[in-house]
């Protein structure tokens, strides 16, 4: 009888004890999660947060006007001479867009230019005018 009570008795401290391990267990990997979770927020505050300081010192960007002049074709240019010189790359894709809006101003049916003709050409400049 009395070895019957014992074994009784140590069967019930092994389930407590494997409760007990199980229950420390589950607490260890709360923590862990609670610890990753942690982690994660602080990161993405982290992250957020520079991502605020790094717009708030990029320098604005600045703005630009467009402007139409006339000028006057001397010996020797092209169009494409004339796009080198007043085209903004900010604005146009490529030297071919320029020139097509240079025609279009002008009305021009055709690319060839004459010296001493008039061509409405735009531009653009920082400085409002």
């Amino acid at each position: 009888m009395y070895a019957a009570k014992a074994e009784e008795r140590e069967s019930i401290r092994k389930s407590r004890r494997d409760r007990a391990i199980r229950q420390q267990k589950r607490e260890r990997r709360r923590m862990i999660a609670l610890l990753a979770a942690t982690l994660v927020l602080i990161f993405a505050i982290g992250v957020g947060f520079g991502t605020l300081l790094t717009r708030a010192q990029e320098p604005t960007p600045e703005e630009n006007y467009k402007y139409y002049t006339s000028i006057e074709i001397a010996k020797g240019d092209t169009l494409w001479s004339i796009a080198d010189e007043y085209m903004d790359a900010a604005h146009y894709a490529s030297r071919s867009d320029y020139i097509s809006e240079v025609m279009s101003l002008n009305h021009m049916g055709n690319s060839s230019i004459v010296s001493g003709q008039k061509l409405i050409v735009p531009y653009y400049s920082a400085e409002l005018k």
